[in-house]
């Protein structure tokens, strides 16, 4: 009929609007990259790693085990105090079980307004994340490329939750962490308890073997989880003691990190001096990735980044790239946080230009790219145990609870240049 004709064209020209809305979006002008992509990018089930699959399991096979071999012989006792410790057991089970729900699916995004007022600085300028847009003016909010998204108050991204650990969800994680800690505690007391009175258990009856596999697996598993978990909560006890997040822990950066612009910056960086002490600031490059050095202005990684920048010889503690160098000149240009890859292309594409054709006045000491003397490495004992639980969100492409799109494909780039020049410059991974 004439309505289904219509109403058939009208469902056609919709789809074929939709798709050339997809493969002609202005965020999505790269090679490659169409509707196809974009509809991948807006939802995919999300992926496990492995790592996240065998600690599930580990906790998992504990529980059951105590729950079906261990728990049967203490009701059968008929003891008041089994029946005490077995309530308190499922009533922390049930705590850590909410608390795991809250964390992993808590929006830990970064809005703005929503931080106390004592961490915002009103007297400086906001930074812009390129891979997200959003314009940060508090302190610690650092972009995870796992969750795609700015994290506020980011404190590391879980290996075993795979979730964004941030300001809203670091005490509910941090009660998660001890509440487990004290099940797997448990349940390796009770494994080693039913070792020694093998008789007292059903299991043992029926098949020795099996019972003797699966009481000695649980000793050992919830054994090595609850060392894990007191060495973890530990570590963290004494971060909250210092007042330091695992971000600055793992990237050596006193607390407040990753921060905003400081006041009045444009001014002496424009005229190539240290907008602290006002001495000459010099041209530096470092070729050792694992040193620490950071853009004071847009916090971006500048060893990782492998440009030459600007820092203060008086005051080492002073840095800033080659691109807020060239921001600082043009009052109009915001402040924008790139990823390592993209801050090198743009870095490569200006440097040059704003150091030997600035029109302005500057003091820089040096054009040459001197090489500095190695800093303090991150390769230490302490940093290494800090990353076992979580990193900080760089270069990972996995997808997570924390958001329902699959990875950017700047991810992809950024990959390939960091293995690029891993290979080609030291050749260390």
């Amino acid at each position: 009929t004439s309505g289904g004709v219509r109403r058939f064209r009208v469902g056609a020209r919709i789809a074929r609007g939709l798709a050339w809305a997809m493969s002609v979006s202005p965020s999505w002008k790269r090679p490659g990259v169409g509707g196809r992509a974009l509809a991948r990018r807006l939802w995919r089930p999300p992926q496990w790693s492995l790592v996240q699959i065998c600690s599930h399991l580990a906790v998992f096979f504990a529980i059951a085990a105590f729950a079906f071999v261990i728990q049967p012989a203490w009701l059968a006792i008929g003891n008041c105090r089994s029946s005490v410790v077995i309530g308190t057991f499922w009533l922390v089970f049930v705590l850590s079980l909410g608390l795991y729900g809250f964390v992993c699916f808590a929006d830990t995004r970064y809005r703005e307004g929503t931080e106390d007022t004592a961490s915002v600085l009103w007297d400086s300028e906001p930074r812009i994340c390129d891979d997200c847009s959003a314009s940060i003016t508090h302190k610690r909010a650092n972009h995870c490329q796992v969750c795609n998204k700015c994290i506020e108050g980011f404190d590391h991204h879980c290996r075993y939750l795979n979730v964004c650990v941030g300001s809203r969800t670091y005490t509910p994680w941090y009660c998660f962490v001890v509440s487990l800690f004290a099940l797997m505690a448990f349940c390796s007391y009770s494994a080693v308890h039913a070792l020694t009175t093998p008789k007292s258990y059903h299991l043992a009856s029926v098949s020795l073997v099996a019972f003797y596999g699966v009481a000695g697996l649980q000793v050992c598993v919830s054994s090595l989880l609850s060392l894990f978990l007191f060495s973890l909560s530990a570590q963290h006890l004494f971060f909250i003691r210092e007042g330091i997040t695992t971000l600055e822990y793992i990237k050596d950066q006193a607390a407040g990190f990753p921060g905003v612009p400081p006041p009045s910056w444009r001014e002496h960086v424009s005229r190539g001096e240290c907008y602290s002490c006002s001495e000459a600031m010099e041209v530096v490059e470092v070729h050792d990735p694992n040193q620490v050095w950071f853009c004071n202005v847009c916090q971006v990684d500048l060893s990782r980044a492998g440009v030459e920048f600007y820092t203060c010889p008086s005051c080492e503690n002073v840095s800033v790239c080659p691109v807020c160098r060239s921001v600082a000149r043009d009052r109009r240009r915001a402040i924008v946080t790139y990823r390592t890859s993209a801050l090198r292309r743009v870095a490569d594409a200006q440097v040059y230009k704003d150091v030997l054709g600035s029109s302005c006045t500057s003091r820089l000491s040096s054009v040459s790219g001197t090489i500095r003397a190695p800093r303090l490495s991150r390769r230490t004992f302490s940093a290494a145990v800090a990353a076992v639980e979580g990193h900080t969100g760089e270069n990972v492409r996995r997808n997570s609870f924390c958001t329902l799109g699959a990875s950017d494909p700047r991810d992809v780039e950024e990959v390939a240049d960091d293995e690029y020049e891993s290979g080609s410059s030291t050749g260390e991974a």
